[in-house]
């Protein structure tokens, strides 16, 4: 069975949406659920960025712990849109036997993230 899971959904540069109160160049999405949440899907994880100009670094980053309150967080993978901005749908796989993952917005001048995917 193949599971998608929504990190984070439409988000507009200046206008509040989710965990991003509009104003804000730093902020994290809510955690969702990874690959070993639920235990024996195996470590593969493939994350779909679709992103319009989007301008800012977004850091994904994932965690072993089962309670995502009290998580020590690593870094998984960057996008980095601080030079460029960046516009398109890319992906990235992430191999590990993560329970949680999120991303980290920082620096958002511009730009609009359209959805943030994880698929495993």
């Amino acid at each position: 069975m193949i599971t998608t899971e929504t990190i984070l959904d439409t988000t507009v540069h200046g206008t509040p949406a989710g965990n991003y109160d509009g104003s804000s160049q730093d902020w994290f999405s809510d955690a969702v659920k990874a690959a070993d949440y639920y235990r024996g899907r195996g470590g593969i994880q493939t994350i779909q960025f679709n992103l319009s100009g989007f301008q800012g670094l977004m850091t994904l980053q994932a965690t072993l712990s089962p309670v995502a309150e009290d998580a020590n967080w690593f870094t998984v993978y960057e996008l980095d849109g601080t030079v460029v901005p960046v516009t398109g749908i890319s992906s990235h796989t992430a191999l590990g036997n993560f329970v949680w993952i999120r991303l980290e917005i920082t620096d958002f001048q511009a730009g609009t993230i359209n959805s943030v995917t994880i698929t495993y």
